[in-house]
């Protein structure tokens, strides 16, 4: 929580009272406190009589960076009373500038009284008090305060600021570091509409200190009413955590908890929390970690930590931004940096979120390693690269899969006499495997158990050939033919290998060349083939460009190593393109589509373009991609979606958006907000629908809900949220 600036307020009494400091001693004093003092005036008075010191006319005297103006100051040397009068200013090293009436302290500045006290503070803050007593060398007592951030009306200057806080006493205590306030009322447009007999915060000086913070409530279809209070605890310079009971109305109490410490070498923070429900009288919770800690200068260690007690309890107690992601994953990790080599070792614990997830399906990565390395370029300009890992994955019910792999590659570029651009590239993968199988799960009579491994070499030569026309008042031209021709053994299907990384496959203009377009190593493309493609791009002086690239790949023999719908069946595969056009700097649009190889019909399409200009943006998007069953894609996808936000009017910002399946002509989301933003307050409501169709036992659509948050900020002074829904 951010500790708010008011209490700088506070110490406006203190920093006045501190003109005096040229004749007082102080009890403890800083590098700054033991400069010297200079001051100018029109005219200088002794009176011997009363042993008084008078300085008139335009006095201004300083102390390193503090300067301190009054019509005239006196100082009483019997006493050591000092008094500052007249159009009195203070200006602190910080920027802080302080005006009085009249300032009047003792000896030491352990007491004493300001009269007509204002303030200009830190982050725009604003304080008037009718006068201040300053007692016991800590204690300063301000009366019939007010403090606020908003800046006055031009139009009319004595209109009542969008919010004040008004006290009929203000107390700081430089002890204890903290403020207190008695008979505090806030105040809307000069309307008041919450009156507190006494609350207290720490004082700006002190960045930490234990106490409560604002206080969260709202409501949900399945707690209904709830209540939260944090507390938060300091519990050593480093460390500190915050514990928040809740109570709901109708599951029970819960309490929330967060942990940080900070080290020499690193942090740890945990979050967490428990909670009975009342109706099934059930224990519940959730526990999210970070831990990071530097070893040396070579390596580095940590853990990120994400596990819940069932797949439901993240979205049912609002717990985080994880409460609508699919998957939880828990990751342990050493890793090491060279400027030539990486390794990691780690580890994936993954816990489902869905209603059909089964902990009995889902696999534990232990361990994975990696090691990558790579040589400084040779005297004919090519680099090796190499890399070697280990990867085990266990389930409690399927395949459990032991892979050990390396790969090794040179990488050789050349020019050509007239402009040719090529690059040899050769590709040597190593992979064994040990596999322990589920008779039920898998598709080999049997299961799959025992040992395999491949060895695939290819070698792959690129040409392309760039034609580049610069210049002129067309700009420049680029028009660019690429082949790359791929020779290895054919790889096919081999229903033996279980497939743990390469499930995700995507063709398109992205994998068009290269090695392998699976996205890991338990899939290999082989065989012979040439992939082709033309880049073409235009670039205009004024910064407009069009780019684009098209192209298809060749195979010399077809195998079953593709799955439906990928675009890769067959000798020949689909054609692939992108195109992206940028008219001006505020509209873009970018097209990426994969077209059937015999009829061009758009088999994968992904449109989006935006529109920005005046503090406003449009985004428009569409996606239609094939049913991938292989691939987790088990439909086919059709969707449409936009956004349009953007500055509405004054300090008005909002947006809105929605995406909409229309292949089921169904709704997937919705959402939008409206922001009030000026120097002093923040008013925001955002709203958000995910549309589901499976529900639980306890009326809980799976991904599916809606959330409408509340939050006013007054700034300096603290945040509150209420969630309606």
């Amino acid at each position: 929580m951010r500790r708010p600036p008011l209490a700088g307020a506070a110490l406006a009494c203190a920093a006045l009272l501190a003109a005096a400091e040229a004749h007082a001693q102080p009890r403890r004093l800083t590098e700054a406190d033991r400069q010297p003092v200079v001051f100018t005036a029109g005219e200088v008075v002794y009176d011997e009589r009363d042993d008084l010191v008078i300085a008139r006319g335009g006095v201004e005297a300083w102390q390193g960076e503090r300067i301190l103006r009054a019509r005239e100051i006196t100082f009483q040397r019997r006493t050591g009373r000092a008094a500052a009068r007249g159009d009195v200013v203070l200006m602190e090293p910080d920027g802080q500038v302080f005006f009085a009436e009249e300032a009047e302290l003792t000896e030491d500045l352990r007491e004493g009284v300001i009269r007509e006290l204002r303030a200009l503070l830190a982050e725009g803050g604003r304080l008037a008090a009718s006068g201040a007593v300053r007692s016991e060398g800590r204690l300063t007592d301000m009366r019939r305060a007010v403090y606020t951030t908003c800046e006055a009306c031009p139009r009319d200057p004595l209109r009542p600021p969008l919010w004040q806080i008004r006290a009929n006493r203000v107390v700081h205590d430089e002890q204890d570091k903290i403020v207190e306030y008695f008979d505090a009322t806030l105040q809307l447009g000069g309307i008041p509409v919450l009156y507190v007999p006494y609350f207290w915060h720490a004082d700006p000086s002190v960045r930490r200190k234990s106490g409560l913070l604002a206080p969260q409530f709202g409501r949900s279809t399945y707690l209904g009413p709830y209540f939260r209070q944090p507390y938060y605890w300091v519990i050593s310079p480093s460390a500190d955590a915050t514990i928040a009971p809740m109570i709901t109305g109708n599951r029970g109490p819960a309490l929330f908890g967060e942990y940080r410490q900070r080290f020499n070498a690193g942090l740890v923070t945990l979050q967490g929390s428990g909670a009975r429900d009342s109706r099934d009288d059930r224990w519940r919770g959730h526990l999210f970690g970070t831990v990071r800690f530097t070893v040396n200068e070579t390596f580095r260690t940590g853990l990120d930590l994400q596990r819940s007690s069932d797949n439901t309890y993240l979205r049912r107690y609002r717990v985080g931004s994880l409460n609508n992601q699919p998957v939880l994953v828990s990751t342990p990790f050493l890793e090491g940096f060279s400027p030539t080599a990486y390794l990691r070792a780690d580890a994936f614990f993954f816990q489902g979120l869905g209603s059909e997830d089964d902990d009995r399906r889902t696999p534990m990565v232990l361990p994975r390693l990696f090691a990558e390395f790579r040589t400084e370029p040779d005297r004919l300009g090519g680099q090796w690269h190499a890399d070697a890992g280990v990867f085990v994955a266990a389930r409690r019910r399927g395949t459990d899969t032991q892979r050990i792999a390396s790969r090794l590659r040179y990488t050789l570029p050349w020019r050509g006499p007239i402009g040719q651009v090529w690059s040899l590239d050769g590709n040597l993968d190593l992979i064994g495997y040990a596999v322990r199988g589920d008779p039920q799960s898998t598709p080999v009579p049997g299961g799959i158990t025992g040992e395999d491994g491949r060895v695939q070499p290819q070698v792959a030569l690129t040409w392309r050939w760039p034609f580049l026309r610069t210049g002129g008042a067309w700009g420049s031209q680029l028009i660019e033919p690429i082949v790359q021709g791929v020779v290895g053994p054919n790889t096919g299907r081999n229903p033996r290998i279980p497939n743990e990384d390469s499930v995700d496959l995507e063709f398109t203009d992205a994998s068009l060349f290269g090695f392998n377009r699976f996205p890991g190593r338990d899939r290999l493309d082989g065989g012979a083939r040439l992939n082709t493609g033309l880049r073409g791009a235009w670039f205009l002086p004024g910064g407009q460009s069009v780019e684009g690239l098209f192209g298809q790949a060749f195979r010399a023999a077809a195998d079953d190593l593709y799955p439906a719908g990928s675009g890769l069946e067959g000798r020949r595969s689909d054609y692939v393109a992108r195109l992206t056009v940028v008219p001006s700097q505020h509209l873009s649009l970018s097209y990426r589509t994969r077209l059937d190889r015999d009829t061009l019909a758009t088999e994968l399409a992904d449109v989006s373009t935006t529109l920005s200009g005046f503090g406003r943006y449009v985004t428009l998007s569409y996606l239609t991609a094939p049913a991938q069953p292989e691939a987790l894609q088990p439909l086919a996808r059709r969707e449409i979606g936009g956004t349009i936000g953007g500055r509405i009017s004054g300090n008005w910002s909002g947006f809105f958006g929605s995406r909409r399946d229309l292949a089921r002509e169904k709704m997937v989301a919705s959402f939008g907000g409206l922001r009030y933003e000026d120097e002093c307050f923040v008013f925001s409501v955002t709203y958000l629908r995910r549309f589901g169709a499976v529900r639980d036992a306890a009326g809980v659509s799976d991904g599916a809900g809606t959330d409408l948050l509340f939050t006013v900020v007054f700034k300096t002074v603290g945040e509150f949220g209420f969630s309606a829904l």
